[in-house]
């Protein structure tokens, strides 16, 4: 019997063949549940067991890669829950973040908290993704069964992308430039888009220091030593043209061997701090931007 634990150390390819189309119910035995933390609430969406409230649904909507039903309250940003409108709710658990309960901890007062793991050990985001479900699926009541069945349809869905690569292994630089084209974030060892590149057989052309996320914010003449790399920049559509006319300007990013070869793609942005919906939005997203590079 495939469990998480063999699932993951198994072959992707394999599992291609044996994987069918998820098709997740919502569990008789679900709670009710009101997630702060957007990484559990799209891990619920996808299992069936939608929650009763999420913080902030309007942005949800428009940044994780799960469909929130109109019915779903909001009950704020995660920084400054409305716990008026939370207690009205009255859930039966509350899954929230290490950042949510240290900025409300008065949450606690109106149901019981259930911490979603948010740290991953080094090298093992994807596995973070794994426990933030099998977490958020214990605390809903829906069989864990359902999560090895995703589990199934997740590694099945990268290993489609993984074969439609080119016969291509140059690094990937994933990065976020800033509106002004001085600086951009990047994402390295231990960030959800690290994690894509390594199921996908890349490699990750950032090897700097990081912070705890897996994220660093560095100087564009950081990004000079990386002459032989892919950039793939994530796109925030409210700093788009700002961002373009900074970076048209810039001499320095011109200068930027990837820019001046052309072997540079663009993607929608995406939740950095995401779970297992968006690892294979991530990827499904990337790869057939790059089919279009040239060779």
């Amino acid at each position: 019997m495939l469990t998480r634990r063999r699932l993951l150390a198994a072959t992707p390819f394999a599992l291609a063949a044996v994987a069918a189309p998820f098709r997740a119910a919502a569990s008789s035995r679900a709670r009710r549940i009101a997630a702060i933390d957007w990484a559990a609430a799209e891990a619920l969406v996808a299992l069936g067991a939608t929650p009763v409230a999420v913080s902030d649904t309007q942005y949800f909507r428009q940044r994780m890669p799960v469909t929130l039903p109109e019915s779903v309250a909001d009950i704020g940003p995660f920084w400054e829950i409305n716990l008026e409108r939370l207690a009205a709710i009255a859930p039966d658990a509350i899954l929230a973040n290490s950042s949510s309960l240290t900025m409300t901890p008065a949450i606690g007062e109106i149901a019981p908290v259930e911490q979603v793991p948010d740290r991953a050990e080094k090298g093992k985001r994807f596995e973070l993704a794994v426990a933030i479900m099998t977490h958020a699926a214990r605390v809903a009541g829906v069989p864990l069964a359902d999560v090895d069945a995703y589990l199934l349809d997740v590694e099945a869905r990268l290993a489609v992308q993984r074969q439609q690569l080119r016969d291509t292994r140059r690094p990937m630089l994933v990065l976020l430039p800033d509106q002004n084209g001085r600086r951009t974030m990047v994402y390295g060892e231990g960030s959800l888009p690290d994690a894509v590149l390594k199921k996908l057989g890349l490699t990750n052309a950032w090897t700097g220091p990081v912070n705890a996320n897996g994220l660093a914010q560095v100087g564009l003449d950081a990004l000079m030593p990386l002459d032989g790399a892919t950039f793939v920049q994530v796109e925030i559509p409210t700093l788009k043209v700002r961002t373009a006319r900074s970076l048209a300007r810039s001499a320095l990013w011109q200068r930027l061997e990837p820019i001046r070869a052309a072997r540079s793609v663009t993607i929608p942005q995406f939740h950095p701090f995401g779970g297992l919906p968006s690892v294979t939005h991530f990827a499904e997203t990337l790869v057939p931007e790059l089919e279009g590079l040239p060779a």
